[in-house]
């Protein structure tokens, strides 16, 4: 559960704003602002960042925005969690190797980027590919690392295709990692595909996500 709802969504509000009128500074200091009052930082990533730049997505989708003012705040955001991940806590390893991707064809790499913070705070080892690697790369990549967990993120539905390929190749493997598919892509509607593709489990929160492992993928 987020800390401080109502808090959570002022700077949200005024971090997409900032965001949409291109004021990298303001957006910055929104998040160092949050951060003074005690925000803890894995609320900043889900409470403020991941929802500010679904919106952003959305007006992208909608026509609203073009494609440089999106790559701009994503640019912005990318930034910004470089230095919050820094400031989050990071438990030991404890013997759990994940690989964490976007599925081939897809290039936004922000949120595979968050569940490998919150799978490294949680003592996973990440090897974190970002945007969508071809999958004859990452299927040898799993192949020669032997991972116990496969997290692929889609956000559009131009990747599908490549999450079709990937999603089969890896289920194939022995021994087969734990597979789970996340992203804006599955939705209510979507996820049971996942499932028939391959996937092992469906999830678009990270800190649900590092709960379910330790049930599923429990450390050694």
């Amino acid at each position: 559960m987020l800390l401080g709802a109502v808090g959570l969504h002022e700077h949200r509000a005024i971090f997409l704003d900032a965001l949409l009128a291109r004021d990298s500074a303001r957006a910055r200091q929104t998040i160092e602002r949050a951060l003074d009052q005690g925000t803890p930082v894995p609320d900043l990533y889900l409470g403020v960042l991941d929802p500010a730049l679904r919106e952003v997505g959305h007006r992208w989708a909608m026509g609203e925005l073009n494609v440089a003012e999106e790559h701009y705040a994503t640019a912005v955001a990318q930034s910004i969690l470089d230095g919050l991940s820094r400031r989050l806590h990071r438990a030991p390893r404890d013997g759990r190797l994940a690989v964490v991707t976007g599925t081939p064809g897809e290039q936004h790499a922000l949120g595979a980027r968050m569940v490998a913070d919150f799978l490294e705070a949680d003592g996973w080892e990440v090897l974190l590919l970002g945007p969508g690697a071809p999958a004859a790369d990452v299927v040898a990549l799993v192949e020669h690392e032997q991972p116990d967990l496969v997290a692929l993120s889609t956000a559009t539905a131009g990747a599908l295709d490549g999450v079709a390929e990937i999603l089969a190749a890896l289920a194939a493997l022995d021994p087969k990692p734990f597979l789970v598919a996340g992203g804006q892509f599955w939705t209510a509607t979507t996820r049971s595909t996942a499932f028939e593709l391959g996937a092992d489990h469906v999830e678009d929160d990270p800190r649900a996500l590092v709960a379910e492992l330790y049930i599923r993928v429990p450390p050694p």
